[in-house]
């Protein structure tokens, strides 16, 4: 378990811009990689307080170019910024979870659980060991940048999904329909009330009336009416057109149009 441990800190400190291979390594899609960041640099900060004893003791003992102090007050430094990455990654990781169509907080728990996995083996080495990987080890470089853009895209999807809900609710709920006030009951006269039947007699006055009536001749049809120079037909009652009958359309309506020969 140490060697994997370590195999895995030293891929990750030889070059802090590429991803670590093994068992350990994280996914290749935004969401779960930025969990398995979240759990690797977590990881880190919970060995702070444990390691620091040793770390200082091996700056004193091997001071840089800039004296112990200088270098022992950029680890306070460190663990400022990789609290805040954190938060980063949190943001991110929640932005992610509730854009989702799909529950995957599971999955993105896994990945947390994976990336915290690469500090499972601190417990059985030395402590100098521990400290001198501790000291040399940074996440990925490019951790805090798809953090970014993943809480960028879910933040887009997530007002996305958010419209068109809203909008398929808005379609399924019907509009309230206008009340229409009922038509007052007839007003009922005595004539209606208690007028008996008519006879049913017919005299030959109301035959020849009948007669008279059915042979009444239909109104003539109106003439064609002119506008802006254009004889209009109206199809539902044709005028005589001394020419041909075009159809057309004015005002939204289809129309014939008299045109001379």
């Amino acid at each position: 378990m140490a060697n994997a441990l370590f195999l895995a800190l030293a891929l990750l400190a030889q070059d802090g811009s590429a991803a670590p291979q093994g068992p350990n390594a994280p996914p290749t899609d935004e969401y779960g990689y930025v969990a398995w960041c979240y759990g690797a640099l977590g990881g880190y900060t919970s060995l702070y307080d444990r390691v620091m004893p040793e770390v200082t003791r091996i700056e004193k003992a091997f001071p840089g170019p800039d004296g112990v102090q200088a270098a022992l007050k950029t680890y306070p430094e460190l663990r400022a910024q990789a609290q805040k990455d954190l938060k980063t990654f949190a943001s991110a990781i929640t932005a992610a979870e509730k854009a989702s169509p799909r529950p995957i907080s599971e999955y993105g728990g896994a990945q947390v659980k994976r990336g915290a996995a690469m500090w499972s083996g601190a417990d059985s080495v030395d402590k100098a060991r521990l400290a001198q990987m501790w000291m040399s080890w940074s996440p990925p470089g490019d951790c805090e940048r798809r953090a970014k853009a993943l809480e960028v895209k879910s933040t887009i999807l997530g007002k996305a999904l958010n419209y068109n809900a809203a909008s398929a609710v808005n379609a399924q709920s019907p509009a309230p329909a206008s009340p229409t006030p009922a038509a007052p009951p007839p007003a009922e006269t005595p004539s209606t009330a208690v007028a008996p039947e008519p006879a049913k007699t017919e005299t030959k006055t109301t035959k020849v009336a009948a007669k008279t009536t059915k042979a009444a001749p239909k109104p003539a049809a109106k003439p064609a009416v002119s506008a802006s120079k254009e004889t209009i037909v109206d199809p539902a009652n044709p005028a005589p057109c001394a020419g041909s009958l075009v159809p057309a359309k004015r005002g939204g309506k289809d129309v014939l149009l008299c045109k001379a020969d």
